[in-house]
């Protein structure tokens, strides 16, 4: 039976409940939770669908919180290039590597990239892309003379991928260096600026093409978020071909996750500091300590990268990794002696981590490559966080005085 009151039925109030009236003038950016944007006139639906990325019709297509947080990365990333910076949002880092590949590599293109990069992304170029024929090459980017013999024996390489510093070894690469050899030859160059986050280093201004994030490290800072972001000055490139693709595969980041990132990112700066003095104040720690083999540490002038750290980097960052002269079963009994440090398979929070790079992160390396790169049972990664640095130094003293 119809009811003859006036006004909407129950169910009709529920189907539509959650819509505001009214000017609002929120102090922070909100969350538009929202898979779709509503349009008043068919016309303008129309239009906003030729309008992309741009108007908003869907948040596959593009959502005001992502946006907000995307804009911000690339305001970061674009100081000192002296012209506007692009950015999109993805899921995670690995997406975001994926878009870009995908974007600009065909079957038959070559990528060069360093052997010691993050296991994942290796991973994803040998299962997912060399399947389809992206092929890779391999060099350590220390010789501008081997770069520029690679790139003239090998017309089909199509980008250059590198990180800096790198995944555990601390390892230094010349970006502006590497940027001015590509460039001649007209390959592209991609660096993965998760380690040190735009407040360390900047690698648009450094002449690449391309940057990379993990936002789930250091920008977001805090554990609770996953993201990625892909940043770059070609507004064409950014916001037509990987917006396209980011479009289309469907990894996009969620408003939710935008809203974390977008938290941490209000203290990045102060976070990146503070961390990096830290990490700075241990590594001359065991730089001295008897008990320590080696320190690596681009902040130290020891490092055999110092220089190109010195150039490129404002700070030294917050990782570092040190050996110490024990098996892996006296490893695993001296990290549970430690007050300050989790074991934890990430790196960029507020709290100190620890990672045991031979049995976690390179579990699966050959052993000869281990040793090639240095990745011994003794070798421990830490992301140093923002906890006392007094308390973080005594923790250490009194665990090295067990061994």
């Amino acid at each position: 039976m119809m009811n003859s009151k006036k006004g909407k039925q129950f169910s009709t109030i529920c189907a539509q409940s959650g819509k505001l009236s009214g000017a609002i003038h929120p102090h922070q950016t909100p969350v538009y939770a929202t898979a779709a944007f509503e349009f008043d006139q068919l016309t303008a639906g129309s239009e906003a669908f030729l309008s992309q990325p741009g108007t908003h019709v869907y948040s596959r297509y593009g959502n005001p919180t992502v946006e907000a947080v995307a804009q911000t990365i690339a305001q970061l990333e674009g100081i000192g290039c002296g012209e506007e910076a692009y950015a999109v949002m993805t899921g995670s880092g690995m997406a975001a590597i994926h878009v870009v590949v995908q974007a600009i590599c065909r079957p038959g293109d070559l990528i060069l990239t360093q052997a010691d990069l993050y296991g994942g992304t290796t991973e994803l170029f040998v299962k997912v892309f060399q399947p389809f024929g992206i092929q890779l090459m391999f060099s350590d980017f220390a010789d501008a003379g081997e770069i520029e013999e690679i790139l003239q024996k090998n017309p089909t390489i199509k980008m250059v991928y590198l990180e800096t510093p790198t995944n555990p070894m601390l390892n230094c690469v010349d970006i502006g260096l590497v940027s001015e050899i590509a460039k001649k030859h007209g390959v592209m160059v991609v660096v993965d600026n998760t380690f040190n986050s735009p407040y360390i280093t900047r690698p648009l201004a450094l002449g690449a093409d391309l940057v990379i994030h993990s936002t789930t490290k250091f920008i977001h800072g805090h554990g609770y978020s996953t993201g990625g972001a892909v940043v770059g000055k070609k507004k064409d490139l950014i916001l037509n071909v990987i917006w396209t693709f980011l479009k289309l595969n469907g990894s996009i980041l969620s408003p939710f996750e935008a809203m974390l990132i977008q938290i941490g990112l209000k203290t990045l700066g102060i976070r990146m500091q503070a961390q990096s003095n830290n990490a700075m104040q241990l590594a001359e720690y065991f730089s001295s300590h008897p008990k320590i083999k080696a320190v690596y540490y681009p902040g130290l002038k020891t490092h055999k990268h110092y220089q190109i750290a010195e150039k490129q980097m404002d700070c030294f960052g917050a990782m570092l990794s040190f050996e110490l002269d024990l098996s892996l079963s006296e490893i695993e009994k001296l990290i549970p002696k430690l007050a300050i440090g989790r074991i934890a398979p990430s790196l960029g929070e507020t709290e100190t981590m620890i990672m045991h790079p031979a049995s976690m992160s390179h579990l699966r390396m050959p052993l000869d490559l281990k040793q090639k790169y240095g990745i011994n049972e003794g070798l421990i990664r830490l992301s140093v966080g923002l906890e006392d640095i007094e308390d973080q130094l005594a923790t250490w003293e009194s665990a090295l005085q067990t061994i």
